[in-house]
């Protein structure tokens, strides 16, 4: 769901996070597979935490161009100028809003952390998948924010994939496997290409440009390769004449739709969180 690469100021950005000066936004994922908070909560109980890390909270420089981003690397991850919620979109793999109870000073601080994992014995350390690089911030949030949360069900406004009239605009094939892909662009020209995706995992990574979760009512089976060009909300909120939302991209390219809804979706309740500890 990560890709292996640092983000710049103003370059757009998989569940690592494309920043444009004031606005946050997310692209598609690398890896389009997103298994939710259950799942990065059982991965990091099964890892041990990172060997080092630092949170300091940010202090501008005054400029206005600090540096915004996160970045995962072979052996750790490195956030700077970011808020906590993104943090804990990150680590737990869940959407802006499904996190909820997070409030008071902490909720608009933002933050520079850098973790890393260290070898043994003078040896290389371990390279971490990016999955596992993000499931360890779990104990570090806990440890240096003193972090306490837990999953619940609420029934919220959705968006359902369904296939729009005139039905699907792309071939499914019952025995292609998982193939690769990849997304990019910035501004009006936002694009993915993918090989061999399903509709579940289509879904899921719709999730991350419609800002609500998806949830696959295709009816439709096996997997397809699928391409799709839209515009980020960067380029929408520039009132650009060749803005392509991702509704219309989805309908238009695909023969799918995005159709409003009500449904579960699992959500990560903050209990309780406080100003980092001291290095």
């Amino acid at each position: 769901m990560f890709s292996n690469l640092r983000t710049l100021l103003k370059e757009p950005l998989p569940l690592l996070i494309l920043v444009c000066s004031l606005t946050i936004t997310k692209p598609a994922h690398a890896q389009v597979e997103h298994k939710g908070p259950k799942a990065s909560i059982a991965l990091a109980a099964s890892l041990p935490p990172y060997d080092v890390s630092t949170v300091k909270r940010h202090v501008s420089d005054g400029s206005g161009d600090d540096f915004i981003g996160t970045g995962i690397e072979p052996y750790g991850f490195t956030a700077s100028n970011i808020p906590l919620k993104q943090i804990i979109e990150i680590a737990y793999d869940v959407q802006d809003d499904q996190i909820f109870g997070l409030t008071g000073p902490v909720s608009s601080a933002r933050f520079d952390i850098e973790a890393k994992v260290l070898p043994s014995e003078g040896g290389t350390p371990p390279k971490l998948s990016d999955q596992q690089a993000v499931a360890r911030l779990i104990p570090l949030l806990a440890d240096r924010f003193n972090l306490k949360a837990h999953l619940e069900t609420k029934i919220l406004p959705v968006y359902e994939l369904v296939v729009a009239r005139g039905g699907p605009k792309f071939q499914l094939s019952q025995t292609e496997a998982p193939g690769g892909g990849g997304g990019g662009g910035k501004g009006a020209n936002r694009s993915f290409n993918y090989k061999g995706i399903s509709m579940a995992d289509l879904a899921s990574m719709l999730s991350d440009q419609a800002h609500r979760k998806v949830i696959d009512k295709t009816g439709l089976t096996g997997r397809a390769d699928i391409s799709l060009k839209w515009s980020d909300d960067v380029a929408a909120q520039q009132g650009r004449a060749d803005v392509i939302s991702i509704f219309t991209a989805v309908e238009e390219q695909l023969g799918l739709k995005l159709q409003s809804s009500k449904g579960p979706v699992e959500t990560l309740v903050i209990d309780h969180v406080e100003m980092p500890s001291a290095n």
